[in-house]
């Protein structure tokens, strides 16, 4: 069976009437659009974490209803040439009030359905995205492993909303039962080797996904995936053992994540330090706290670190200088899926379809060697051009 690539972590921005699902997404990510865009980056896999908000729910079972979703054996759906899950991402809060964000998944949508139905009398607006649950974590916990559900910490080592970039130092200060969270969203600034340095994430799998809000941002991070058969059995089977079926989590640079370093909004400080900065060290006023910066102030392990699949890192085509809409497109009309692009079309392909500039730039990524700003405070990195 060939590799399969997914990205389990997809908004939408609007039902198909138009509603809005999560605020901050682009209205152009809706069902009708997704399939499309996950083959144009190479997605074989694809999870969408407002299936359960009533709109979004609606429209999946319109999408049932007339066979555009086509039910699976051991769980998942055939979508428009892609195979889909159905997941939910929720705000759970800590005993001092901090939130956190955590995804589940279901393998059919009667559990689905059921979940959904029990959630929403725990959320303010069950049309919209990634409600705080008011109830104890372990009881929404509970709700998805008694469907049948997979649990995930999403994005866990931002400052926004991640479970250890913003709560805890160990799982076991939010649940009862932490083994039953099956994996952790590495994120956009953070990478194997830095999550690591907790101990408590040593019991964990790690997935990479890319939290899209917009079309383009789809397949931005993703996991290589092994599977007998693309289902919903196979891949919770792939993640025991630490990702018994992962072949590798492709991530972006944390370089280039928006959180990677610590930020002072009032002066508009970006943190250089050697060291850990939770403060500004010119206003002194309290930072945006960097995941790098986090990590390294409650780190407990040091070197050598546990065996994890190999984490690669990637640069969204989008991102490297040079390249626009057109150019983007044109690459994709001659060259196959961004995949493709940036790790196995040939640099002399590149070069004629787009300049010895590009394929240079991505003979850079490829090798590890490519030039980055460092991101901070909500703005991402930037990668400098390869004279």
């Amino acid at each position: 069976m060939p590799v399969v690539y997914g990205d389990l972590h997809i908004h939408i921005g609007r039902t198909h009437q138009g509603k809005p699902v999560k605020i901050t997404a682009s209205p152009q990510l809706n069902l009708d659009n997704i399939p499309a865009a996950a083959k144009q980056k190479g997605l074989g896999l694809v999870g969408l974490v407002d299936a359960a908000c009533s709109g979004v729910l609606r429209d999946i079972q319109d999408l049932a209803g007339c066979g555009k979703l086509k039910p699976l054996a051991g769980g998942g759906y055939s979508w428009d040439g892609v195979t889909l899950f159905l997941g939910h991402e929720v705000e759970l809060v800590h005993t001092t009030g901090a939130e956190a964000h955590f995804l589940a998944f279901f393998p059919d949508l009667a559990r689905l359905e059921e979940y959904a139905k029990r959630l929403s009398g725990w959320v303010t607006n069950p049309s919209l995205s990634t409600q705080r649950v008011g109830r104890d974590p372990n009881v929404w916990l509970e709700l998805v492993r008694s469907h049948g559900g997979v649990a995930l910490a999403a994005h866990a080592f931002t400052p926004h909303k991640g479970v250890y970039g913003n709560c805890v130092s160990k799982l076991a200060e939010m649940f009862i039962h932490p083994e039953q969270i099956q994996c952790l969203e590495l994120g956009l600034s953070a990478d194997t080797a830095m999550a690591l340095q907790i101990s408590d994430t040593h019991g964990y799998t790690f997935v990479a996904n890319s939290d899209a809000h917009s079309l383009g941002s789809i397949g931005r991070e993703f996991t290589a995936y092994d599977l007998p058969t693309v289902n919903f059995a196979e891949w919770e089977n792939a993640l025991e053992d630490h990702g018994r079926g992962i072949v590798a989590t492709h991530g972006m640079e944390p370089l280039l994540g928006k959180y990677y370093r610590s930020y002072c909004v009032n002066c508009q400080t970006q943190c250089t330090e050697n060291h850990p900065v939770l403060s500004c060290p010119k206003c002194h006023k309290p930072v945006v706290v960097g995941v790098w910066d986090r990590l390294r102030a409650i780190r407990d392990f040091e070197d050598p670190a546990p065996r994890r699949p190999p984490y690669r890192y990637h640069v969204p085509l989008i991102m490297l200088p040079g390249v626009g809409p057109r150019t983007y497109e044109e690459l994709s009309g001659k060259l196959g899926t961004e995949i493709d692009i940036m790790y196995t079309v040939s640099l002399d392909a590149l070069a004629d379809v787009a300049g010895s500039n590009l394929a240079r730039q991505i003979e850079a990524v490829r090798s590890g060697q490519v030039s980055i700003l460092p991101g901070g405070g909500g703005k991402y990195g930037k990668v400098t051009k390869v004279t």
